[in-house]
């Protein structure tokens, strides 16, 4: 999409904002100052510099903190010059962001931004590039969805507005700073009003970076290009979790791989357990992310405490960990995890004046000559351990168990031909450890009434904007509205022309949008970078 179809919404936008001007004669000098504010940064963005400096040389005049009323019958040379800025014939040629060559695909699905913004037609610009560069890319038009996102999507580069519809961009980083310095996440404020004293409360309040608005492209992307590479090298360097205290993926990965060799050479066992914390999300929920990570804390400090010499726990992932155990079978496994299991059951946790305990499910394998096997058969047994009720362990049994995590795509579109063509699609999806299926419906009431839903299961909803039965919002915010389906993602089908749906769509909880026309195969990569970062367990 080029640049004049976003410069097209933001005049629609501004057209909409006049026209509410209109009905209430008055505003304040306040909102106009930011109207111009935000007016500034997007256009200057999107390729209206002229409209950009214009704005500025607006703002020079005005006060933020002025509340005076200011008639709209006053301002009517002030819209006719904005408008002039959005007229092709007469403002000043505007040259289009060509992407270079070599920045394609330049990132990979490892690189997953998170935009907390409510400037739309500024996060579908900057979102439509990123994903040119191969990054996936999740947009939060508030903060409260923002944080929501951080906690269940796990990305490795969020960039926060200062100023949001329900907070500011500081309140944000009060509730993301901690947990993103321990997991290695990048997290910048960006703004219109790049004062000292913004930029030095952003890093005071836990932000790595400060982006002046409008982005200058040719400095941003290879900004981004620093910190991935940033972040590749710290991963690399550390060994143990900030948080548990016990090691992490990439220590994980070199003790299996010791233990596997030492273990070909010498004829010894090893086992591997696997141990995920049951309804953790609900968890997160109910009582809030710093609850969540006191239970992650103590976990660690359990599992450290109870572990035999030479035996490793790390954290796998999220709320998941992994055990390894030398000179010991699968079986002989069970009473080390039933001490665990024993000893964190009994703890009690506190949330404000709320109590509450957590359990653990695990699944555990020996190793037979494959790491990857290993895994594998360590991720069913876990697997089939939460399908039998959760908070017990599963040994493996190649004989009677044969389970994957299962992720469902649901197509949900009145449009035969859609429905056909997607199916035919992503049934191309392929995995050794995930079962995909896909179900489709043909309209909103047929979607939300069936019994599709299961608690252990993963779903991603690709739901159409315009459905004659029920309107596709309807049924996202019905669906959105049921909070113990936090194992739900929902991708928006829209070919809507308007600004006002795709906002409303984000909105309302959904957590991406495509635009219709779209090419199969560009769904069939978006699904397949969503389920991999769905199961990637890597921090």
């Amino acid at each position: 999409m080029s640049q004049k179809k976003y410069q097209d919404m933001l005049a629609q936008r501004t057209e909409n904002i006049f026209d509410e001007w209109e009905m209430r004669g008055s505003l304040t000098e306040r909102e106009l100052y930011y109207f111009l504010h935000k007016l500034k940064g997007t256009s200057g963005t999107i390729g209206l510099q002229q409209l950009s400096l214009f704005c500025a040389s607006q703002l020079e005049i005005l006060s933020s903190s002025n509340d005076q009323k200011i008639p709209v019958t006053s301002l009517e040379n002030l819209k006719n010059r904005i408008r002039l800025h959005f007229d092709d014939s007469i403002a000043v040629k505007k040259e289009e962001f060509q992407l270079p060559d070599q920045y394609v695909n330049h990132l990979d699905q490892e690189t997953f931004i998170l935009i907390i913004d409510d400037d739309l037609e500024f996060v579908s610009y900057l979102k439509e590039l990123l994903e040119k560069l191969g990054a996936q890319v999740i947009i939060s038009l508030n903060g409260k969805r923002g944080i929501e996102q951080f906690y269940s999507m796990r990305p490795s580069i969020v960039i926060i507005d200062h100023k949001l519809p329900d907070m500011t961009g500081f309140e944000v980083l009060d509730q993301i700073a901690e947990t993103a310095r321990q997991k290695n996440t990048t997290l910048a404020i960006s703004s219109e009003h790049a004062t000292k004293d913004l930029k030095i409360e952003s890093f005071r309040r836990g932000a790595m970076d400060f982006i002046e608005k409008p982005f200058d492209m040719d400095i941003f992307f290879p900004y981004l290009f620093n910190r991935q590479q940033r972040q590749r090298a710290i991963s690399s360097s550390m060994i143990t979790d900030s948080l548990t205290g016990v090691g992490n993926r990439r220590y994980f990965d070199e003790t299996i791989n010791n233990l596997a060799k030492n273990a070909d050479q010498l004829d010894k066992i090893f086992s591997l357990v696997m141990v995920d914390l049951d309804h953790f999300k609900q968890v997160n929920d109910l009582y809030g992310h710093p609850a969540g990570d006191e239970v992650l804390r103590k976990f660690g400090e359990i599992i450290r405490e109870e572990k035999r010499e030479g035996d490793y726990v790390f954290r796998y992932g999220g709320e998941e960990f992994a055990l390894l155990f030398a000179n010991l079978p699968a079986e002989e496994t069970v009473n080390a995890v039933k001490r665990i299991r024993s000893k964190f059951n009994a703890m009690s946790f506190a949330s404000g004046e709320e109590t509450f305990q957590a359990t653990f499910s695990a699944g555990s394998a020996t190793y037979e000559g494959d790491t990857a096997e290993l895994v594998s058969a360590a991720d069913q047994a876990l697997y089939q351990a939460k399908r039998e009720g959760r908070n017990k362990t599963v040994v493996y049994d190649q004989r009677k168990l044969a389970v994957k995590r299962k992720l469902m795509v649901i197509i949900v579109d009145d449009d035969s031909f859609i429905r056909q063509i997607l199916q035919q699609t992503l049934l191309e999806l392929k995995s050794p450890d995930i079962e995909f299926t896909v179900k489709t419906y043909s309209d909103g009431p047929a979607f939300l009434e069936d019994d599709w839903y299961t608690p252990d299961d993963y779903f991603i909803v690709l739901l159409d904007g315009v459905m004659p039965k029920m309107d596709g919002l309807e049924v996202l915010s019905s669906l959105k509205s049921d909070h113990a389906k936090t194992n739900v993602t929902v991708s928006m089908l829209t070919a809507r022309k308007s600004a006002n749906d795709i906002k409303a769509a984000l909105w309302l909880g959904a957590d991406d949008y495509i635009i219709k026309p779209f090419q199969p195969a560009e769904v069939l990569g978006r699904i397949d970078k969503l389920a991999n970062r769905l199961f990637d367990k890597r921090e």
